[in-house]
C-alpha cells in the first residue's frame, strides 16, 4: 500500500468501523484531518499527519468506566516515516481508582473534583528514536512520558522514561484494534471477523509494519550482533 491511500483508509475506519465507538466530535476530527492530509500527499511528498492531545481522538467509557484517547504526530516522505510519535490515554472516572487514600495528597482529591473527577492512569508512548546518543530501540514503546496537559494528573513519574521497549511501528488504525480488542471485547470479537475489517487492517500492517519485521528477520540471522543490538544501534532506518 502507499501513504497516499492512506487518508482513504483513515475514513473508511471511522465511517464503516469504529464510529460507534467514538465520543460526539471524534469522528469529525479524524475525518478532518485525513481529508487534510489527502490535500497535502496531492500536493507534495513531504506530508505531516497530526492529532493534538488537546483534541485527540476519543473512545466511549467501556462498562469499567475506562476511557481511552489517542493522539499522535507522523511526518514523513513517501512511504519512508521519518517522525513517528504516538500517544495512548487512559483515564478513569471510577473515584477508588482515581484518588488513592493515603497516598495522593488532599490538593490532588480537590483538583480531581474541580476537573469532572477524572485521571489519566496509564498513559503509553509509540516512538521513533529521534536522533541523539541515547541508547534505545529505534521504535519502541514507553509507559508514563510528560504531561501534555494540566489535568491529566498522571501518577508516573515525568523524569523517568525509561525502560524503552523494542515494539513495531503502528498507526491509528492499528490501534484502533488494539483499543477495541482490550477494551471493547465482545464488539471486538465479531468485527475481527469480518473481510473488509481484516482487510484495512492488513493495509495498514503493509504499510508501517511490513518493512520493521523483514529487518527483524534479518537481524535474527546475523551472526555478529543480537536482534536487541541490531534494533538500537541500526541508524539507516526500517
Amino acid at each position: 500500500m502507499e501513504i497516499r491511500d492512506y487518508p482513504r483508509n483513515l475514513e473508511l475506519l471511522v465511517n464503516t468501523h469504529i464510529q460507534k465507538f467514538l465520543e460526539v466530535g471524534s469522528k469529525e476530527i479524524l475525518i478532518n484531518k485525513a481529508r487534510s492530509l489527502k490535500s497535502t500527499i496531492q500536493k507534495s511528498d513531504n506530508w505531516r499527519f497530526s492529532i493534538s492531545p488537546e483534541h485527540p481522538l476519543t473512545f466511549k467509557k467501556n462498562n469499567l468506566n475506562l476511557q481511552v484517547d489517542v493522539s499522535c504526530e507522523l511526518e514523513g516522505v513517501g512511504n519512508d516515516l521519518k517522525t513517528h510519535n504516538i500517544q495512548l490515554r487512559i483515564w478513569c472516572s471510577e473515584k477508588k481508582i482515581c484518588y488513592r487514600e493515603g497516598l495522593d495528597s488532599p490538593n490532588i482529591k480537590g483538583a480531581l473534583e474541580s476537573c469532572g473527577g477524572k485521571r489519566v492512569i496509564l498513559r503509553f508512548h509509540f516512538d521513533l528514536k529521534t536522533p541523539g546518543q541515547q541508547i534505545e530501540p529505534l521504535y519502541h514503546l514507553h509507559v508514563g512520558g510528560k504531561n501534555r496537559m494540566d489535568d491529566e494528573f498522571c501518577w508516573f513519574p515525568e523524569d523517568i522514561d525509561v525502560p524503552r521497549f523494542p515494539y513495531q511501528p503502528t498507526d491509528i488504525i492499528l490501534l484502533s484494534e488494539f483499543v477495541l480488542m482490550n477494551f471493547f471485547q465482545e464488539d471486538y470479537k465479531k468485527i475481527r471477523k469480518k473481510p473488509e475489517w481484516i482487510s484495512l487492517v492488513r493495509k495498514s500492517q503493509e504499510l508501517f509494519q511490513k518493512s520493521y519485521f523483514e529487518k527483524c528477520l534479518e537481524y535474527l540471522d546475523d551472526g555478529r550482533d543480537t536482534l536487541m543490538g541490531n534494533l538500537v544501534t541500526h541508524t539507516g532506518g526500517l
